[in-house]
């Protein structure tokens, strides 16, 4: 996990930029006008860019945690945990924020949100045995949404499970998620301090959570091309 806690676009003066759209998509016509670089974005590829931007307004955990992951897979040096928030690590937590706007990824998502609690922590506590991530977990709330990344799990009794999360508001805290599986509904502390006593504590159920795969979404051509394909903001931005 990132030594540094998530933070708002206020927090750094890097903004999801050409050179981005470049590194995520190439740079074809449907990116750069002209194809060629410099890159001076066509006007889909800057509406991408600017929905990006727009979005993480109030943070970047889904960038944070997805990034993490992935480079714990791949095993990237230096290790996550001593990196800086200098400008290139900012601009790679920004690309893998955008990820959640492509096609493939909201697809995705959506196909986990009408599934059950069940399944989607079956789906989580299978892949925690293999010791190597393969989701991040989404929650929604009326306040906003926020992803984490499942570490560990433990059934207390049949009917209840406690997820525990990396949550990047909250660097090396252990913070968690618990299930009421006979009620199916989870629960957890965005911002309390004690997340065991926490009165404003988040509630949800089945639609109020999916999960969202670590590994890089294969991008079948731009994602951006003539409008057509441009993704669609998340039905709650990460935070």
């Amino acid at each position: 996990s990132f030594s540094f806690a998530n933070f708002s676009a206020k927090r750094t003066t890097e903004e999801f930029n050409a050179e981005d759209l470049v590194a995520m998509f190439g740079n074809g016509k449907e990116v750069c006008t002209g194809g060629s670089e410099p890159c001076n974005p066509t006007p889909e590829a800057a509406a991408f860019a600017r929905m990006v931007n727009q979005a993480r307004a109030s943070g970047h955990c889904e960038g944070l945690v997805a990034l993490a992951a992935s480079r714990f897979v791949d095993k990237v040096n230096p290790v996550t945990g001593t990196l800086q928030k200098d400008a290139d690590v900012v601009h790679a937590i920004l690309r893998a924020f955008a990820t959640q706007f492509l096609p493939e990824s909201k697809a995705e998502t959506d196909g986990w949100a009408k599934k059950s609690i069940n399944d989607i922590l079956t789906a989580i506590s299978t892949n925690l045995g293999k010791d190597v991530p393969e989701y991040t977990l989404n929650l929604y709330s009326p306040n906003g949404g926020h992803a984490l990344l499942p570490l560990a799990i433990e059934f207390p009794d049949n009917d209840h499970a406690v997820l525990h999360v990396y949550d990047s508001n909250w660097p090396d805290k252990d913070r968690f998620v618990t299930f009421d599986l006979k009620k199916k509904e989870w629960s957890f502390s965005f911002s309390g301090k004690d997340p065991a006593n926490d009165p404003n504590i988040w509630t949800g159920g089945k639609g109020d959570i999916d999960i969202a795969a670590v590994a890089p979404v294969t991008i079948v051509g731009s994602p951006i091309e003539s409008g057509s394909r441009a993704g669609s903001a998340p039905k709650t931005p990460a935070s």
